[in-house]
C-alpha cells in the first residue's frame, strides 16, 4: 500500500511505483506544495487558492515522472492550476481575502486594504502580496509565477502606486 494526498489527508492505495519515487514526491510537495498555495491564495483567494494548489499537486503525482525532471516545476504547476480555474469557470466572483494578514503588521493597516487589494488586477494583487505581506524576493516570486523578476518589479511598482491611489482617494 502506498500513501498519497488526498481530500485532506492521505489516502492508501496499491504501490505501482519504487517507494523512493513517493518519498522524492513527499520532498517536493512539503517544499513547493506551501509555497504554490501562498501563490495561488495571493492570486485568487483563500478558497480557490487552496483547491488549485491542491489540483496542481495532484497534477504533480499523477504525472510525477514528468514534473520531477523539469527545470521549474512550481512555475509549470501555477500554469497548470490557473488553467484549471479558467476551466471551471471560478474567476468571476471576487476573491475571498484573509481577515488578518499572516503576520502582524509593522504600523498601522489602512481599514480600505482589503478592498483596495481586492480591486487590484490578479498579477499585481500576487506580487504585491508575497513581496510585502510574506516577505517572498522577486527571485522567488518570479520563479514561482514563471516570469521575469522585470515583470515582478513592475506588477510591485504598479500595485502599490494603484494601491497608495486608492488609499489616498477614500
Amino acid at each position: 500500500m502506498r500513501r498519497i494526498p488526498g481530500a485532506g489527508a492521505f489516502v492508501d492505495v496499491e504501490a505501482t511505483e519504487p517507494v523512493a519515487a513517493e518519498a522524492g514526491f513527499d520532498g517536493f510537495a512539503r517544499d513547493v506544495g506551501d509555497r504554490l498555495r501562498r501563490v495561488l491564495v495571493a492570486r485568487c483567494g483563500v478558497h480557490d487558492g487552496c483547491d488549485l494548489a491542491a489540483e496542481a499537486l495532484l497534477y504533480a503525482w499523477e504525472h510525477w515522472d514528468r514534473v520531477r525532471e523539469m527545470d521549474n516545476p512550481a512555475g509549470y504547476l501555477y500554469g497548470v492550476a490557473l488553467t484549471s480555474g479558467r476551466k471551471r469557470r471560478r474567476w468571476a466572483r471576487p476573491a475571498p481575502f484573509p481577515p488578518e494578514l499572516p503576520h502582524e503588521p509593522s504600523g498601522p493597516t489602512d481599514p480600505g486594504l482589503g478592498r483596495a487589494l481586492a480591486r487590484l488586477n490578479a498579477s499585481q494583487r500576487t506580487c504585491v502580496v508575497l513581496v510585502h505581506v510574506f516577505g517572498w524576493s522577486y527571485a522567488d516570486v518570479a520563479e514561482v509565477i514563471d516570469a521575469p523578476v522585470t515583470s515582478v518589479r513592475n506588477h510591485v511598482h504598479r500595485g502599490l502606486r494603484n494601491l497608495r491611489q486608492q488609499l489616498e482617494g477614500s
